[in-house]
Parts: structure tokens; C-alpha cells; sequence
């Protein structure tokens, strides 16, 4: 199997407090993992540090936070350094969700900033599945309701896994409907069937959802408690 991620003595200390001590541990292609953990944990933090880096912004954020170790990526490449390229889809927690732009042009931006051309057609697929393809072209400030523009943020990343093999989710069923968390759910796994081999690490406290298939939690020692997932298939 193909490592995608490796923590290597990755330490974590905040506001005096150590969150995660001398992590070893390695994320192979087609994992698909719920990180779970009560809430002020981390696990945010560590799917941003993941997603980003070490930012300036990031230490501006949490005063005093420290990070050591490695991150390594399939080219053993550390990707607690920012200004190492990652190949990954972010959906985030806390959007800013858009002034004066569309769904389009936010979905063009999205593709453009890793490099490829927006697939209409792909764009058009996930808006009917949401029923948003009468907003496509409208302006999204006062347009659109807070799920709406959850929605709008998680087509925009979907949309890079075209090229992106890893996806990362911070809690993407806030603010979501019933209804379109089954969406959500379902076309996740439409996509792990085209694409068997899309790496998965999700922050969230719904059970409901089943795409991934086990769990991390961090067990204070220097690795990561991995177990089997179950759901609670509420979206039967």
C-alpha cells in the first residue's frame, strides 16, 4: 500500500497543555478514518496542521502553540512546513462564506487554484443533487441560507478530487439538513466506488455517516487508537 501520511514524533502543546505527544503513525491510500475525541482535543487542530501547516496564522490563532516532529507525505516531503504543495480537498469547520461571488465562480476558483479547468458538467451533477442549480449564477451574499453555503463550500472541494487523492472533512454536516447529510453520505460513496482508493480523515460527532471505516482516537501514548467504525444507520 502506498503511504500517504506518516506522523513521526509529532508533538502538539497549547495553552500549557500537551494534546498530542511523540505521534508515530502512518495513513495508507483507501484509509478511510473518523477522528474522534471529546471536544478542545485537537482534532481540528490536527487536520488543519495537515491541510496547511505550521502557518503563521495558525500560531497567531492559538497563542503558545507548539509543534514539533515531522508530517510526512508520500515523497517524505514535511508538510508541517506551508510552503511544502499538498495534494489534498479541505472542507473546513468555520467557512467565510462569499461577498459578491457565484457558485460558479467559487467552484472555478476552487479548481483553478490547484491547476485544472472547472468540469461544468461535474458542477452541474452536484448542484442538481442539492437543488441548487437555479443559484448557480446568482450571488451568493443574502442569496443563499448558511446550510445553502455549507453546501456550496463541500461541492467546491469535491470538485478537486479529480486530481486531489486525499480528502479531509472538519465536522461537514454542521448546519445540514437531514436530508442533505443523506446527500452528502451518498455521494461520498458514489465517489469511493469510482475512486477506491480516495484517502478519508473526518472530524465529526454524526455516527450516521458510512463511508469511513474506522476510528482514531488518541489514547495518550505515542500512537494513535485505531478501531473498527460502526454506524448508527439512521440514513436507512
Amino acid at each position: 500500500m502506498k503511504k500517504l501520511l506518516e506522523f513521526k514524533n509529532v508533538s502538539i502543546s497549547f495553552d500549557g497543555g500537551v494534546l498530542y505527544k511523540n505521534i508515530n503513525f502512518t495513513i495508507y491510500e483507501g484509509d478511510r478514518y473518523m477522528l474522534l475525541g471529546k471536544n478542545g482535543s485537537g482534532k481540528s487542530l490536527l487536520l488543519e496542521l495537515i491541510a496547511l501547516g505550521y502557518t503563521n496564522d495558525l500560531k497567531n490563532r492559538y497563542k503558545g502553540l507548539k509543534v514539533t516532529g515531522e508530517l510526512l507525505d508520500s515523497n517524505n516531503n514535511n508538510l508541517l512546513d506551508p510552503k511544502n504543495n499538498r495534494n489534498f480537498a479541505y472542507v473546513t469547520q468555520n467557512e467565510n462564506f462569499y461577498n459578491n461571488s457565484t457558485i460558479y465562480s467559487e467552484a472555478e476558483s476552487a479548481c483553478n487554484g490547484i491547476g485544472i479547468d472547472l468540469d461544468d458538467k461535474k458542477l452541474d451533477f452536484y448542484l442538481k443533487k442539492f437543488d441548487l442549480s437555479h443559484k448557480k449564477h446568482t450571488k451568493l451574499k443574502n442569496n443563499v441560507s448558511y446550510g445553502e453555503g455549507k453546501i456550496v463550500h463541500l461541492i467546491t472541494r469535491l470538485l478537486k478530487l479529480d486530481v486531489c487523492d486525499v480528502l479531509l472533512l472538519d465536522e461537514p454536516l454542521n448546519h445540514l439538513s437531514f436530508q442533505n447529510s443523506k446527500k452528502f453520505n451518498d455521494v461520498i460513496n458514489d465517489l469511493i466506488k469510482e475512486k477506491d482508493k480516495l484517502t478519508i480523515i473526518m472530524v465529526s460527532h454524526c455516527k450516521a455517516i458510512n463511508f469511513v471505516n474506522k476510528t482514531i482516537t488518541y489514547d495518550g501514548k505515542e500512537t494513535f487508537d485505531i478501531k473498527k467504525y460502526q454506524n448508527y444507520d439512521c440514513f436507512e
